[in-house]
């Protein structure tokens, strides 16, 4: 069943990374796909923009979030925190490639804020464990 979830929430992420306009999606429900045989490869290294606006930050959190949910996700299924990482982090520079084939502006910083919800999750996922492991050994 985790794994269900796992699938779903990967899907949904792939889902929000392929449509060929997040605006029509969000606000219409309209879902198309746009197929960019030769997609501008070196758009995926352009710098972070420098006119930061509401909606930029609030796209920007919804990285973050995707990707602390998956994280969630993976930990609820494997023990690994290296292997979570590895397979997390390695979707997330995935859709941002994949955007670049789909009219969309994959962009490698995007990685980065990907990085920032599955490393605060890993993170407090350490601190928990380590302050569980703490507890228990108080009690005896």
């Amino acid at each position: 069943m985790r794994s269900m979830f796992i699938l779903v929430w990967c899907g949904l992420i792939l889902l929000f990374t392929c449509t060929s306009s997040l605006h029509d999606l969000i606000h219409f429900g309209a879902v198309r796909f746009q197929w960019d045989v030769n997609p501008p490869y070196l758009e995926f290294f352009l710098p972070f923009p420098s006119d930061v606006s509401r909606g930029l930050l609030l796209q920007k959190s919804g990285h973050i979030f995707a990707f602390h949910f998956l994280t969630i996700l993976l930990l609820m299924k494997y023990k690994s925190k290296f292997l979570i990482l590895l397979a997390a982090s390695t979707f997330a520079a995935l859709t941002e490639f994949l955007q670049l084939y789909f009219h969309r502006g994959g962009r490698v910083f995007d990685v980065g804020f990907d990085l920032i919800g599955i490393l605060i999750t890993l993170g407090l996922a350490i601190l928990f464990t380590i302050s569980q492991t703490n507890s228990v050994s108080e009690k005896y």
